[in-house]
């Protein structure tokens, strides 16, 4: 639970102000948090608390390390490398490092989450063999159901929509009770694509491969077994960019549709 040292305090109160739900009351004109009431461990007290008086379960409620200020061409930049964000689909066959990987996940730690669950679990495939029977797998659905009769006629002709030539493979799975296991998932995959991209690293959402991964049961047995009443909510294809060289922002032709009340 939330503790708050008398002793750093300076009884300036933008915890009390900050915290999304209440969970904080002053009593002797210090912070206190309230009896029975759910914190849902945001640690916005934490971060805006000047003394770093506040901790959770004894642990600090921060980070120890020194987080740069954001410079003020960040807005720029950012914009620019959103404009050149991509979806690749293909990979050479240098392996993506698992420390990027790793740090790519952790990040999405850090994402918006509904009422901060954080319901969004991973599981990597960098296994060749497992990848090439996932593929024969949605391969035979596809021709049992004449369901994505696309998938079958694309690869016909060389081209594999679903993952590409990938050797490295992203599930994300969540508990289907969450909040929101749909937006939270694609935000913390929006997170984790955003920093692989810019350690250069492409990245691109297999929709087909959640999709298949939900209907096939043979696919679920190759991997990590989910909980009970979890689904897969997204997926990636990724590895290093090879034959993608892309020189120039595409147009959109689809903008924004914006009405002001």
């Amino acid at each position: 639970m939330i503790e708050i040292s008398r002793d750093k305090c300076i009884q300036c109160m933008t915890c009390l102000t900050v915290c999304p739900f209440t969970v904080l009351e002053e009593v002797d004109g210090f912070p206190r948090k309230i009896d029975g009431k759910y914190c849902m461990r945001c640690m916005h007290c934490g971060a805006s608390c000047p003394t770093e008086a506040i901790t959770y379960d004894g642990k600090p409620s921060i980070l120890s390390e020194d987080i740069p200020l954001i410079g003020d061409n960040f807005a720029k930049d950012l914009k620019n490398y959103l404009l050149r964000r991509r979806s690749y689909r293909h990979f050479s066959d240098e392996p993506v490092p698992r420390k990027v990987i790793k740090e790519a996940l952790e990040l999405a730690s850090w994402a918006p989450s509904a009422k901060n669950q954080h319901p969004t679990k991973w599981i990597v495939i960098e296994s060749q063999f497992v990848i090439n029977r996932i593929m024969d797998l949605i391969l035979e659905y596809v021709e049992k159901t004449g369901d994505k009769p696309e998938v079958a006629s694309e690869m016909e002709v060389g081209n594999n929509i679903v993952i590409g030539n990938a050797t490295t493979l992203l599930l994300a799975y969540a508990r289907n009770n969450a909040i929101s296991p749909e937006t939270d998932t694609a935000i913390a995959m929006t997170t984790v694509e955003l920093y692989l991209q810019a350690k250069g690293i492409g990245t691109c959402w297999a929709g087909y491969l959640r999709g298949m991964a939900n209907r096939i049961p043979e696919i679920k047995e190759l991997l990590p077994e989910l909980p009970e009443n979890n689904s897969f909510y997204g997926a990636f294809m990724l590895g290093y960019p090879e034959d993608e060289k892309y020189l120039h922002v595409p147009q959109r032709f689809k903008r924004a549709d914006i009405e002001w009340v």
